[in-house]
């Protein structure tokens, strides 16, 4: 079945018809489940009217077209589902943003506009107090009418997400929904899914990789099965985007596995994972992207080589002096500040994502960060080459470098780690010590291993370097 391209009428609108109406509908019954949660699934239509009842509140209390809402959530629940479509359908720009203390919160809001309304639709606190809140009933509508489409336009901004450079300043990333579902279009025939096809929403909705995942639902029709709790359930579930523990976490949990292909992110990946996966039949995958691509760039089967695959439809990539600049179809819009769009600074029309690399047979290989590159005896360092080499030990699940002063070398690379509950003894850190020296010249090799402690872990799906250097540093004074 070929996608549909949604210029004329919202993905909503297009899945919940009956597959007997004009122009379209899916291919099977319009009872179809399209959403499942713990406790329900649900049809396009029935969706559609919670959507109505969404709308109806969003009205009554002042939003508008154009408005901007931000959704505080703690995970991807289906309120929040219900408010992201209802905003699609209303033409209201929605920036997800994970559970802030309260100055973080307003410190977002200023940053989009000086109106922006708050909602907190999966919050069980409501002690967190924030003004403009929308109190929205989500109880089963008993209207059941279509929802008031005439709002949805594919060139308006369907999404804002916040992203942080090196000096931490968060910035709202505006994309379209032409971005989104051409990222998702992109994907699709490499990565095999349809409208047969089932989807966990395992990543968080403020992050683009999780929002990237209702945009694939949406575009192709298939189900939807919502993360519950903390826990990963994937009986029936097909597809997935994940990060490496996530991954781990379900091999190690799940007996029997029906997923079928992962899409692996986040983190460089270590091949005993991509291994453990094959045995238990599940088809690992490998990507490269950035918020302001609207997710996955590049992506390929994983294997031996440390690729990140070659560039997918819709999108281009080239390196110029081991710079990596982007152009395409899933390109961001601009940077929404102060309820305006400034676009972005593209250099020729391409974007400069400030990463490093090289073609490697056509394959894309990542360096590093240009601002993860530091100096050790007048030598070029990538904290990325030695993350490499410590994450190919079993025990090691994340690795991460990060530079202390040196009055000789300038800079020598310390390492900060999660481990599989190995305790970082003399012992371990002598094997790590033997691993990089068969791998890494001297000045590259870690002087020092330290323990993630587990604040910096819980975070959200990516360790902050920024922060992790700033622990590490107090830690060693």
């Amino acid at each position: 079945m070929l996608a549909p391209n949604f210029e004329l009428c919202s993905p909503l609108s297009y899945w919940s018809r009956s597959p007997d109406g004009e122009g379209g509908g899916k291919p099977t019954t319009v009872n179809t489940p399209s959403l499942q949660t713990a406790s329900h699934n649900y049809a396009w239509d029935q969706l559609a009217g919670y959507v109505v009842s969404v709308q109806k509140q969003f009205f009554s209390q002042g939003l508008e077209s154009g408005d901007v809402l931000l959704v505080v959530t703690a995970h991807s629940s289906f309120e929040c589902l219900m408010v992201y479509l209802a905003a699609l359908e209303s033409g209201i720009i929605v920036a997800f943003v994970p559970v802030l203390p309260h100055t973080e919160l307003m410190k977002r809001s200023a940053i989009l506009s000086s109106s922006a309304c708050f909602i907190c639709p999966s919050i069980e606190d409501h002690s967190i107090a924030l003004p403009n809140t929308l109190v929205i009933d989500f109880s089963e509508p008993t209207d059941m009418k279509k929802p008031r489409y005439g709002e949805f336009c594919s060139s308006n901004i369907a999404s804002l997400i916040f992203t942080s450079g090196s000096t931490g300043d968060p910035k709202a990333v505006a994309h379209t929904a032409q971005s989104h579902l051409a990222s998702a279009r992109g994907l699709k025939d490499e990565f095999g899914f349809d409208h047969t096809s089932t989807w966990l929403l395992s990543l968080p909705l403020f992050h683009v990789s999780g929002l990237a995942i209702v945009w694939r639902w949406l575009l192709s029709g298939c189900c939807l099965r919502l993360k519950q709790g903390k826990g990963l359930v994937l009986d029936g579930v097909t597809h997935t985007s994940m990060v490496p523990t996530q991954l781990l976490r379900v091999l190690e949990e799940n007996k029997n596995i029906e997923l079928e292909r992962v899409l692996l992110g986040g983190a460089i990946i270590p091949h005993q994972l991509a291994s453990l996966a094959k045995e238990r039949g599940v088809d690992t995958w490998a990507g490269y992207g950035l918020t302001e691509m609207a997710s996955t760039v590049t992506a390929k089967r994983v294997d031996e080589n440390d690729t990140t695959g070659k560039v997918l439809p819709h999108r281009q990539l080239k390196v110029q002096d081991q710079r990596i600049f982007v152009r395409g179809e899933t390109l961001a819009a601009g940077y929404w500040r102060k309820g305006k769009l400034y676009p972005l600074l593209l250099i020729d029309g391409w974007f400069d994502t400030k990463d490093l690399g090289q073609w490697c047979n056509d394959e894309l290989v990542i360096l590093g960060r240009a601002d993860n590159q530091f100096i050790s005896g007048g030598e070029n360092v990538h904290c990325e080459e030695i993350e490499r080499v410590l994450l190919k030990h079993p025990r090691v699940q994340q690795a991460f470098i990060v530079p202390v002063a040196d009055r000789v070398f300038g800079h020598r690379p310390v390492a900060a780690l999660s481990l599989d509950g190995t305790e970082l003894s003399a012992s371990f850190k002598l094997e790590l010590n033997t691993l990089c020296q068969s791998h890494l010249q001297g000045f590259k090799r870690p002087i020092a291993y330290h323990t993630i402690p587990a604040q910096l872990l819980g975070q959200g799906i990516k360790v902050s370097r920024a922060q992790l250097r700033d622990w590490l540093l107090r830690t060693r004074q």
